[in-house]
């Protein structure tokens, strides 16, 4: 049950007055640039900004880190759209169809899609968690390392079958990773292919390693091209079409609430989070898709299901 008296204080707290709220922009602005930078994760912009808050008060500290945390879950997929570069794995599937989108010159009402996906991701996730959390919590509890396996195993497979090319090369890519992810010291002590290099102790460097996955080959691609964006007329950014965008986001409300569930459900386990949510629920959206063959080449419900998905597992977390 929710208790009514501490949930009435919250809200007392939350408008007692405007200062607080004045943090809530510089925080999204800080979490939009680190999100949006490959190896740059959200829980480094906290780190790096914590002793920022040292000298605020409780609420203006948790406006303003919670705002980095918001920021940073749609950052990642600004670069996913106009680069093809995730600024994270949680916006893997938001590159699926949001860079074909920006090659046809739908890069401002993709942006769009995935804000208003973002934003009504993330209240689901915090509406659920604040009416679910006990029952949430007791069903969490019960889930223990063979469960988590499972749904490991389970975002690889995505991986695997939302691939365009064979599964059978989206399963060795997926093992390859899992391979490359045994290299350090074992939770036991016990050192894993380190061939010798002391700094291989605690494993692959996080963010070498991410700029060579998501950026390095994207922009090897890119080298012989001018412009993304071939038409002089499609390439500038355009407030009003991002508006459109955002609009055009609540066309699809099926595929925006089941994503929004979807990641406020997986985001609650432990250990998996918005790395597997948006590949779920893009999975899902294709499979449910009486147009199937338009994922993939620009279908903005493919970004609609992956942003609201993973904002909405990082809200729940």
């Amino acid at each position: 049950m929710i208790d009514q008296f501490a949930l009435s204080q919250a809200f007392d707290l939350l408008f007692s007055g405007f200062t607080p709220w004045l943090w809530v922009i510089p925080g999204l602005l800080i979490g939009l640039v680190f999100g949006s930078i490959p190896g740059l994760q959200i829980s480094m912009a906290m780190a790096v900004f914590l002793p920022v808050t040292f000298g605020m008060d409780f609420l203006q500290a948790m406006l303003f880190l919670t705002a980095i945390f918001t920021g940073g879950a749609y950052g990642g997929g600004v670069t996913a759209i106009l680069m093809n570069i995730p600024g994270s794995s949680s916006s893997i599937a938001t590159a699926f169809d949001g860079y074909p989108m920006a090659r046809q010159g739908k890069h401002n009402e993709a942006l769009g899609i995935g804000l208003a996906a973002s934003v009504v991701g993330a209240f689901v996730g915090y509406i659920l968690l604040m009416l679910l959390i006990q029952p949430l919590a007791a069903f969490v509890l019960k889930i223990g390392p063979l469960e988590m396996v499972v749904v490991v195993l389970w975002g690889l497979t995505l991986i695997a079958t939302l691939n365009d090319s064979k599964m059978s090369k989206g399963l060795l890519a997926g093992f390859f990773g899992l391979m490359l992810s045994q290299i350090g010291m074992s939770t036991t002590g016990v050192m894993r292919t380190q061939v010798g290099m002391p700094y291989l102790i605690d494993g692959l460097p996080v963010v070498p390693a991410m700029i060579g996955i998501f950026a390095a080959s994207e922009l090897l691609r890119l080298r012989g091209e001018t412009y993304l964006v071939r038409d002089d007329a499609q390439r500038d950014i355009s407030f009003g079409r991002i508006l459109k965008g955002a609009g055009e986001t609540f066309k699809y409300p099926g595929v925006l609430i089941r994503g929004s569930l979807l990641g406020a459900v997986i985001g609650a386990i432990p250990g998996v989070g918005s790395s597997v949510a948006n590949l779920v629920s893009y999975g899902e959206a294709k499979r449910t898709s009486k147009t199937p063959e338009r994922f993939g080449n620009g279908a903005p419900e493919g970004v609609v299901a992956a942003e609201s998905a993973n904002s909405s597992s990082e809200g729940a977390r």
